[in-house]
């Protein structure tokens, strides 16, 4: 039985272990494996369509708005009820062109997965507007993308294995897309979880890579300090790479595990010149560690090395 790979403390210090976290990065790679997107057969197929559908691209996305403010439901989100405002359905038309000219590309990259998960926080009412869009209408969104890619390619005429090769390979593509977008939904609906708010101070570098200095967290009355850094992190899953080394720890007991399903990924902070994360100025490595209770309005503040 393989040993859990976690360090012991030092003594004097408090252990600090964070689970749960989940790795939209991971899964979208997995995803593209599991979908069959690596197969250059698919992926050249749905190249060779791509011209086709950037014929229509732009007629698509004007249309795509039109039908938005004519449906009671997607007009009311967009505060559309009586009238369309104008700056508001060019900046929509203007991320709306921008992703699918990326998705007509075959965009595979991680680059392009962090862009999705940005957008699904966006979606949950994190945007400049603060609209929330529920997850209904944005897969209801992506599966007219689908109809409308499918239409296309068949009403051009390409031979009809090719075609049906692409049009498999479009339907995955976009399916991964809409599950990058609901994880950071889900996210983001996480982090307003709960009647309660604390503040995460951000210092150094992590500025720069959450694009903010600070970063409000809703809690409830009986959550610890993981609980809070747990959706800090899902949140920002990028910063857990700089915060965070990774540990396995096997299960209990006499067990025969898997690595796919049993075996528990663990968060511990970086050693030696250490990330350090204080709670209302304490630093918690030697004051409670990650399992101290949160009261409202509490203050995390995470400093890089040197700091």
């Amino acid at each position: 039985m393989l040993e859990s790979l976690i360090a012991h403390p030092q003594t004097g210090e408090f252990s600090m272990e964070l689970t749960g976290l989940e790795d939209p990065q991971h899964m979208w790679r997995r995803l593209i494996a599991y979908l069959g997107l690596e197969d250059e057969n698919v992926i050249v197929a749905m190249r060779r369509t791509s011209e086709t559908l950037l014929r229509d691209a732009a007629e698509f996305v004007v249309g795509a708005y039109d039908y938005l403010a004519s449906f009671d439901e997607t007009a009311s989100i967009l505060g559309w009820e009586q009238e369309m405002d104008e700056e508001h359905l060019e900046e929509r038309r203007q991320f709306f062109a921008t992703w699918m000219a990326r998705a007509i590309g075959v965009d595979l990259s991680d680059e392009f997965a962090r862009y999705l998960f940005q957008a699904g926080i966006l979606h949950a009412g994190h945007g400049p507007r603060a609209t929330h869009t529920p997850p209904q209408w944005v897969m209801g969104a992506v599966s007219m993308v689908q109809a409308h890619f499918a239409e296309r390619i068949l009403h051009y005429g390409h031979e009809r294995e090719l075609a049906a090769i692409a049009i498999g390979g479009w339907d995955k593509y976009l399916m991964l897309q809409n599950y990058q977008m609901l994880a950071g939904y889900e996210a983001a609906r996480k982090l307003d979880d709960g009647p309660l708010t604390v503040v995460i101070k951000l210092y150094g570098k992590l500025q720069a890579m959450a694009e903010r200095e600070e970063q409000t967290v809703h809690i409830h009355s009986d959550d610890m300090l993981a609980d809070a850094l747990r959706k800090f992190f899902n949140y920002h899953p990028v910063l857990r790479q700089e915060f965070f080394e990774v540990s396995w720890r096997a299960p209990e007991g006499d067990v025969e595990a898997t690595w796919s399903t049993d075996f528990e990924k663990v968060y511990v902070p970086r050693q030696g010149p250490y990330w350090r994360i204080l709670l209302n100025g304490k630093e918690v490595r030697y004051h409670g560690g990650f399992d101290q209770p949160l009261n409202a309005g509490d203050v995390i503040a995470l400093f890089p090395p040197g700091r």
